[in-house]
């Protein structure tokens, strides 16, 4: 106990008097609590510029450019009647969207002949602009449509023309915002990396200085004051960021609570096991500073895991953070229940030992002696 007590103490003196270590293991989790978010502060795109080129000049065409006007998702700040220029501006990207509206398409429609199809071109560089673009042009069309066939309705004699509408309501990102369904996984990958990133510098920093773990409990006692710091930080996520971002939150907090504990101690145990292959701090900012957006690919959240190949899937089970991303991911915004992620949990509990297996040998096997020169 005297031994543990002393690597906790010791490992907690080292992170709040080493100031890289404190910067990234405490300092940076709060700071990108607030920091990562507030690039999806408003979840949906909204008044995205797109231009219009007009070539039938009808009362449905008219329709289409009142529909685009009055939509909050996009602003129209172009009306053109030469596709070459409005193209140059797409190009350009002073636009993100540009409607093309061909001759006589009222007439098509009005007629029952299949009209000349309205062309979108859409700029894909953003994948979320480009999304929101396109909902509000089908919008616009498929009401401009509905007003034309109002009058030959009418005529027909039919009173009430009630099309057919979709109602979509998701069960999990309610808001359907790009924040709540990138922030809760990368949140989970900020954890992991300022944990990791931390205990690496701070294990290359104790090998430059020429210091060992004098026992097993010593090093358990550094892994405890990492844990306690590592638990911290991701309930600070969990619970403060979550809530005061309003990002869906649900799940069983037992299952929540057991799954952080897996995630941090198997993160902490990993951080000890590469910090071992380190000789001095700085070193390993240079080798893992990149390392983050290519644990958040492996995580299965941006790229599944069905559609990777599968050596690739098979390395991405033996991060941490892989396990702890789909874990946590589906206890806080999908209102997972412990049987739920039994599989992710047992994946978590078989790293920990793992790594905590390697950790120990690395730091408690004995040196090798260098031979004595030749005389």
């Amino acid at each position: 106990m005297k031994k543990l007590l002393q690597g906790l103490r010791e490992t907690l003196h080292a992170i709040f008097t080493t100031r890289p270590a404190l910067m990234i293991l405490v300092m940076a989790g709060f700071l990108y609590g607030f920091y990562y978010p507030a690039a999806y502060q408003h979840q949906v795109a909204t008044q995205l510029p797109v231009a219009m080129v007009d070539l039938d000049q009808s009362p449905a065409s008219r329709k289409i450019t009142e529909r685009l006007l009055a939509s909050p998702q996009l602003r129209l700040v172009a009306q053109l009647q030469d596709f070459e220029a409005a193209r140059a501006m797409l190009e350009r990207r002073e636009v993100d969207g540009l409607v093309l509206i061909p001759a006589n398409f009222e007439r098509g429609v009005l007629s029952g002949t299949r009209p000349d199809a309205v062309a979108f071109y859409l700029n894909g560089a953003y994948l979320v602009r480009t999304s929101a673009v396109g909902e509000g042009l089908q919008a616009a069309l498929e009401d401009a449509v509905e007003k034309a066939l109002e009058g030959p309705a009418r005529a027909l004699g039919i009173r009430n023309l009630t099309p057919v509408k979709t109602i979509a309501h998701p069960l999990f990102n309610t808001r359907e915002g790009y924040g709540s369904y990138v922030v809760p996984g990368v949140a989970v990958v900020i954890v992991h990396q300022t944990l990791f990133m931390g205990i690496v510098l701070l294990m290359g920093e104790r090998r430059r200085l020429g210091r060992r773990f004098a026992s097993a409990a010593e090093l358990l006692g550094s892994g405890l004051a990492f844990l306690l710091i590592g638990l911290m930080t991701a309930l600070f996520y969990f619970g403060f960021v979550f809530w005061f971002q309003d990002y869906p939150r649900a799940g069983s907090f037992g299952a929540m609570l057991l799954a952080t504990v897996l995630f941090v101690a198997c993160t902490v145990a990993f951080a000890l096991f590469i910090g071992s292959f380190f000789d001095r701090g700085e070193r390993s900012a240079q080798f893992l500073a990149a390392s983050s957006a290519l644990i958040f690919f492996l995580s299965g959240v941006p790229w599944p895991f069905a559609a990777m190949p599968a050596p690739l899937a098979a390395l991405a089970q033996l991060l941490p953070s892989t396990a702890g991303v789909q874990s946590l991911v589906k206890i806080n915004q999908m209102d997972a229940q412990m049987a739920d992620v039994l599989p992710e949990l047992g994946t978590l509990a078989a790293l920990l030992a793992l790594y905590a297996s390697l950790a120990l040998w690395r730091y408690l096997k004995k040196p090798q002696r260098r031979a004595a020169p030749s005389p």
